[in-house]
């Protein structure tokens, strides 16, 4: 799924749908991942990732824990940056995919 981000309106729908993904995601026992596809002025693009979960061990098992307002953290950041233009769900990974066009102002 696909969404433009054109105005607020646009940003909070985009919001609800991703956040409905992503919880729907995790109850199923997927972690999310979250991607900046960044475009940058020369016309290059780069990739950066990250997946909201601590990394280091919650207990004595080793367990490792996912934080789910980091979850909504990230999602409510990466969708108020005015250059990001486009927000995308890819179940298949699970994934989302936000475009960061930098020529923007």
């Amino acid at each position: 799924m696909l969404i433009e981000l054109h105005t607020i309106e646009d940003r909070k729908k985009a919001f609800k749908i991703m956040w409905k993904k992503i919880l729907k995601d995790l109850l199923k026992g997927r972690i999310p991942t979250y991607h900046v596809l960044h475009f940058y002025k020369h016309g290059s693009v780069g990739n950066h990732y990250m997946t909201p979960i601590s990394l280091e061990p919650v207990n004595k098992e080793g367990d490792r824990m996912v934080w789910i307002n980091d979850f909504e953290f990230f999602l409510r950041l990466f969708l108020r940056l005015k250059r990001v233009t486009t927000v995308e769900y890819d179940e298949k990974r699970p994934a989302v995919i936000f475009y960061y066009e930098e020529w923007l102002k």
